[in-house]
């Protein structure tokens, strides 16, 4: 990966960069890491299933089949095999990244136990509002000198680049109504939260975005692992300083958010549904130690055979440009789920 430090974009992900239990420098390079770490998702992802329900094949079977993928991102992976993506005999996949330089990074681990080890394979992705490198510098206060910096990126002038926009799309949402798909977030999960913070402030805005994916045939879902840490709890919970996360589908069957909480919250600091804070002993000797993160969490949403999808995952500041916040991305998997979107604790 290489970044274009001049405007703050990243450069189309390459397989050459990466690496475990590494940190995105300010000039794009990987550092550290000896990939010694354990998997909780060691081995084959998934198997071949089937199961009955309309796949859409049009083989006239009703099965769904999920493609074999074997993990390939130990060594030097890309961000898309960190992610699950694009590994030997799948389908080719580039993800690209916006930000600031230094906002995105590989990781093996984090904090003292093995809560935060990857869910797939050896490593994943984190995106930030500031600089992945601090996460492993523990403050010293809930008032954080590490991981409390203005990194730049885009957009500026209080709005989510497209095709990411906060509206709801009414009372319905695009399962009950699929003539609202393409007019707004048919999650109605944004806007609320986006509002208390004003927009995007200080163009604190990173985003992986996995672009142009063929669904492959036969498959009627995918999934994806995340975890969600800030520095702006507890000092400013509950205050315009909503910093949020946005995993935005662009299905057929869906436009809008994919990932909330268990009770249908979005991943934002006021939604407050924090697992881990105030001193657990999960965050120990990390940047967010007196401040708060999630559990891993499994955002699942359908989508329909042969179709091109696009996939975005977003994280942004509101109201400043400060007091980072962090997203884990990891564990990308084709399924045989059906109905609208939810959002689990990691099985």
């Amino acid at each position: 990966m290489e970044f274009d430090t001049s405007t703050g974009t990243g450069i189309s992900d390459d397989a050459s960069t990466g690496g475990n239990d590494s940190i995105g420098d300010s000039d794009g390079s990987m550092s550290g890491g000896d990939g010694t770490s354990s998997s909780s998702g060691g081995g084959e992802k998934f198997d071949t299933v089937q199961g009955e329900g309309g796949d859409g094949d049009g083989d006239g079977d009703g099965d769904c089949t999920v493609p074999t993928h074997t993990p390939c991102d130990s060594g030097s992976p890309s961000y898309g095999q960190a992610l699950g993506l694009g590994c030997p005999g799948e389908l080719p996949f580039v993800p690209t990244f916006s930000g600031g330089g230094g906002t995105i990074g590989l990781r093996s681990s984090f904090g003292p136990t093995n809560t935060f080890n990857p869910r797939e394979g050896s490593s994943y992705v984190v995106i930030s509002t500031g600089l992945v490198g601090d996460l492993d510098t523990p403050n010293g206060s809930t008032s954080p000198i590490s991981c409390n910096s203005d990194a730049g990126g885009y957009p500026n002038g209080g709005v989510l680049p497209a095709p990411l926009v906060p509206q709801n799309v009414g009372a319905q949402d695009c399962t009950a109504n699929p003539s609202l798909i393409g007019t707004g977030d048919c999650s109605n999960t944004i806007e609320d939260q986006f509002t208390q913070g004003g927009g995007v402030s200080g163009s604190d805005y990173t985003e992986l975005r996995l672009q142009n994916i063929v669904v492959p045939g036969g498959v009627t879902s995918l999934s994806y692992d995340l975890a969600f840490f800030s520095t702006e709890y507890p000092n400013y919970f509950g205050t315009v300083y909503n910093d949020m996360y946005v995993g935005w589908l662009e299905s057929m069957q869906w436009t809008g958010n994919i990932s909330f909480d268990e009770q249908g919250q979005p991943i934002s600091l006021n939604a407050g549904f924090l697992d881990f804070k105030d001193g657990a002993p999960e965050l120990n000797n990390t940047c967010v130690n007196f401040n708060a993160g999630t559990k891993w969490l499994t955002s699942t949403a359908s989508v329909v055979p042969g179709e091109t999808i696009t996939l975005v995952f977003a994280v942004f500041d509101l109201s400043d440009a400060v007091l980072d916040t962090f997203v884990f991305l990891d564990n990308f998997q084709w399924g045989c789920e059906g109905g609208p979107p939810t959002t689990t604790p990691a099985g």
